[in-house]
């Protein structure tokens, strides 16, 4: 196990609103390098850059090296270590809890790594302790927030022998921990008994935005509690008990840990840095892409209801106002089920291409900033006993018209969020690449490519667009903002034509002996989320691709009054609190207090209101 003794240093903190960081533009995903003065460090070693705190550490002592910047970054690479780490970022000095800050505390990294062999365990995230902590005599937390992993698989339950439950942060799912150790730790000259606490992200991602001061939130909502912070870190980690680490290499051309200004996003003036050059900006401009509040609950107990239809063969349809499409060629059987909710479950034995898909069929008469509200698809799916697959696309599905730049007008567009094959959908799908982009609070890959094949409105083949959102991370539930992409496409110079279709889509397909298995889609829902204050008396109504509608949220509409407001994005995330002083424009005050034009939820009390700001 490692030693402690880290350097304090004076940190001070601008005063602010905590704000989501899903609200931050990642560009360091796709354009990021180490730069500043560097140190190389080839022995255990506690130091400091700048005003960085790091370390390096390993079990044997020379098992390996690690060079660390002035700006936060690291590059750590394993010769050959019983237990390996690397760490930089802030040193607090455990005389504030993550509330006293000032602010939410947010860790950004990007990681390139290179495999490693006889790993046993890896942890890629933030690390940190507090002191403090009543429940073990100590007084001591370990903590952990863990994004990514050197070895084959995340860690599972062995993690801890307390499993807490799930929480969604920062776009993604993780499974808390709590663990009791004896060993080694901070302030400590031998082992002593303190707690660890651990989340473990579902899907690896190896760039991001870690929010920590939410996971605490969420540690602390479950019972765990909080103490004073000694240090917050990004991390890279890697060991195995029965051997050594060999010949691995964890980069991070980008690593930060700061504690976010809420009421200047854009200032790096505001926020104390494990850098000395924090610019965190919008990834969001004006309404469109921050999309409404909408509830996940489908995602926990989503199951198929109303009427239904059963298709054998390539058929267009519809069930209670919902366009469908079965559509497959090669194959021994395929067949289709689709629902008037919505839903659908979707079979295939040895196909060459299938693909089903349920949802919205517009007249082509409008543009996605010509509807009422943004363009939102929610959806469930359960894979089952998939085989053969060498390309799939599971997501969002459909056509524009009156498209310049090809002969036919036409563009095919997708938003891939899963997929049914072995990999994900990589650079092969389009010729052209824009590059990698924070949308609708998660990280997609943009192409474009030029197809001829057969299309909408034609008998034949003909040329057009095709438009590509590639998730970087698979999920298997969730609500997609189909206008928030469409928006960030128009922003990269990929024009938008008249809207044909928009569906919840799952296809798959096999370049050898065919594609077999089920997708089933227990919730699907394609609709457009009207901007509207939400009240009891006039709920927020949708269009949706059901013949209902479906009441967002039915919070009270507010009776507007001097006082202590809380502030929500569209996605239902708190931002922080605001004071609006008697006569004041709320408008105003969101504006002042949070920059960013978009949307928000402004609640006071029980009532709940929604606001545009420009």
């Amino acid at each position: 196990m490692k030693t402690f003794s880290v350097t304090k240093s004076s940190v001070v903190f601008a005063m602010a609103l905590g704000m989501a960081t899903t609200a931050f533009a990642q560009d360091f995903c796709s354009n990021s390098s180490h730069s500043g003065q560097s140190v190389k460090i080839s022995s255990n070693q506690v130091g400091k850059i700048g005003d960085i705190g790091y370390e390096l550490w390993d079990e044997n002592g020379h098992g390996g090296s690690a060079t660390f910047y002035s700006d936060g970054s690291m590059d750590c690479s394993i010769t050959g270590a019983k237990d390996y780490l690397c760490r930089a970022g802030l040193s607090l000095g455990s005389n504030k809890t993550y509330k006293e800050l000032g602010g939410d505390m947010i860790a950004e990294f990007k990681l390139v790594k290179s495999p490693a062999q006889n790993v046993g365990y890896s942890y890629i995230g933030v690390y940190g302790w507090m002191e403090g902590v009543s429940g073990t005599p100590s007084q001591l937390v370990e903590y952990y927030v863990i994004d990514n992993t050197l070895a084959n698989d995340m860690p599972g339950s062995w993690i801890g022998n307390e499993r807490k439950g799930t929480i969604t942060v920062d776009g993604g799912t993780y499974t808390v921990y709590r663990n009791t150790r004896t060993g080694p730790a901070i302030k400590s000259s031998g082992n002593v008994t303190f707690y660890q606490y651990f989340s473990v992200r579902t899907s690896p991602r190896d760039c991001g935005t870690i929010n920590i001061s939410e996971h605490m939130r969420q540690w602390e909502k479950m019972g765990m509690t909080m103490g004073k912070l000694y240090e917050a870190k990004v991390l890279g980690e890697a060991g195995n008990v029965n051997g050594e680490v060999r010949n691995g290499r964890m980069d991070f051309p980008h690593a930060k840990v700061y504690v976010k200004n809420g009421s200047d996003p854009a200032s790096s003036s505001s926020v104390k840095s494990s850098s000395s050059t924090v610019t965190p900006k919008s990834s969001s401009s004006k309404g469109s892409g921050v999309g409404p509040v909408v509830s996940t609950e489908f995602c926990k107990d989503a199951q198929h209801t109303g009427d239904k239809k059963t298709e054998n063969g390539n058929k267009v349809g519809s069930i209670n106002g919902i366009g469908y499409e079965l559509w497959y060629d090669r194959a021994t059987s395929g067949s289709a089920t689709f629902y008037s909710d919505g839903s659908m479950s979707c079979s295939f034995q040895n196909a060459g291409d299938y693909l089903c898909r349920s949802g919205l069929s517009f007249n082509s008469d409008k543009t996605y900033k010509e509807l009422d509200g943004d363009m939102l698809a929610e959806y469930k799916l359960v894979k089952q006993n998939v085989n053969g697959a060498d390309y799939s696309y599971v997501g969002v599905y459909g056509w524009m018209e009156g498209v310049p730049g090809t002969q036919s007008k036409l563009v095919e567009y997708y938003v891939v969020d899963n997929w049914l094959s072995q990999y994900r959908p990589g650079d092969w799908v389009g010729n052209k690449k824009y590059g990698t982009f924070t949308i609708d609070g998660a990280e997609y890959d943009v192409y474009r490519n030029t197809r001829t094949g057969p299309a909408i409105k034609s008998s034949g083949n003909v040329e057009f667009y095709q438009y590509f959102s590639v998730r970087k991370q698979a999920r298997d539930c969730g609500v997609i903002n189909i206008s928030a992409h469409m928006k960030k496409w128009e922003e990269l110079g990929m024009t938008m034509g008249k809207l044909y279709e928009a569906k919840v889509l799952g296809e798959a397909g096999s370049n050898g002996g065919g594609v077999s298995g089920t997708a089933d889609f227990p919730h699907a829902k394609v609709y457009v989320a009207k901007d509207e204050p939400v009240s009891s008396s006039s709920e927020a109504k949708v269009e949706s691709s059901s013949s209902q509608t479906i009441g967002l949220i039915a919070a009270p509409k507010m009776e507007l009054k001097s006082g202590n407001f809380q502030v929500f994005d569209m996605q239902g995330r708190y931002l922080g609190n605001m004071k609006v002083d008697a006569g004041a424009s709320v408008n105003e005050v969101l504006k002042a207090n949070f920059k960013n034009a978009g949307i928000y939820m402004v609640k006071q009390g029980v009532y709940m209101q929604r606001f545009s700001v420009k």
